[in-house]
Formats: C-alpha cells, structure tokens, sequence
C-alpha cells in the first residue's frame, strides 16, 4: 500500500507507480485493483474511476475490480460496533449502521443524525475545521497505518465490472427566484 499525501490528480499516478515499481510490475501483470467507491470528494472519486477505466481499457486481461464503501472501511478501522457518521452534502449526514462488515447507508439531516445515532464515531469534514466532534469520536482514517494488505480489506469488498463513484441520490438545486 502506498500513501500520497498530493491531490488526487497527481498523488494518483505517482502512487500507483510508486506501488508497481515496489511489487517490480508492470501495468499489464496487474490482476486485481481495489478502489474506495466513496463517499469522498466527488472529482477525486471520479478521477479515480477513469483511471481504472483507463487501465481497463488498456489492460483487457482478466483484472479484476473490488470495491469498497468509505464508511465500511471506516467501521472496520475503528472496530465499533457504533454506528458511523459522515459529512454529505450541506445540512446532511450519512449514517452507516450495522454489525455486519458492510453496513447499511442512509441519509438524515444533520440534526436528526446527531439525534438518533448520538454515540457514532464520525469521519471528519475536511470542509469544515468549524466541526464540533469530541477527538475520541473521530476515526482515523489511514489505511496504510492500520491495513497492511488487501487480505485485510475482503471482508468489505464487493466484486465489480466497472469501476463508478458512490452516489446515493442526485444533487437537488432549488430554482433562483428574484426578490
């Protein structure tokens, strides 16, 4: 595993070709890629889904593709049996809840989230520092610190033929009336 603190559309590449060089391989003897499917940065997502289309595209071997869900990702890092809390879109939360390795995902206001699930643990909101979440509340979300190889992750992967961001439900605009 390999870790790039860069954004997304540079940390990506140089990364993925820190992690061959390191396994000594080439593109095309690559057989499996495991990608965060989200919630997360929507373009980071999206990038990230290109990019495994892209080497799909060029490597029409046998690749296999496994997803994961940020969330249940999350649950496994913190091994809580609590349910977990993420930012959505503004005014809103997702919530994961379950015992199982891959929860069930809805969303709620942010007030009714902090109402009905007040123990979760939560990821933070990196567009929000003004975010009220005790420290002992926050998970750390660092793969390449508490995963040492995808062994671990299987449990939360899910097989797939195509390589698509998270998206629960689509983004709703309200009509601009002027005053």
């Amino acid at each position: 595993m390999v870790k790039s603190d860069k954004q997304v559309m540079e940390g990506l590449f140089s990364a993925s070709n820190e992690a061959l060089q390191t396994a000594k391989k080439k593109w095309g003897e690559v057989d499996a890629i495991f990608f965060c499917e989200g919630p997360g940065s929507t373009l980071g997502l999206r990038i990230a889904c290109a990019f495994i289309r892209t080497i799909q595209w060029s490597n029409r071997s046998n690749l296999r593709l496994f997803r994961y869900n940020a969330l249940d990702m999350a649950n496994l890092l913190c091994n809580s049996p609590a349910s977990i809390q993420a930012p959505f879109r503004r005014g809103f939360r997702f919530v994961r809840t379950g015992e199982e390795p891959i929860g069930r995902i809805e969303i709620f206001k942010t007030e009714e989230a902090g109402q009905l699930f007040p123990d979760s643990m939560h990821l933070p909101d990196p567009r929000n520092s003004q975010e009220e979440i005790p420290p002992d509340k926050k998970i750390c979300y660092h793969l390449g610190d508490q995963i040492k190889n995808v062994r671990e992750m299987l449990v939360i992967c899910q097989e797939c033929n195509e390589a698509i961001p998270y998206s629960p439900r689509p983004a709703e605009f309200k009509k601009w009336v002027p005053q």
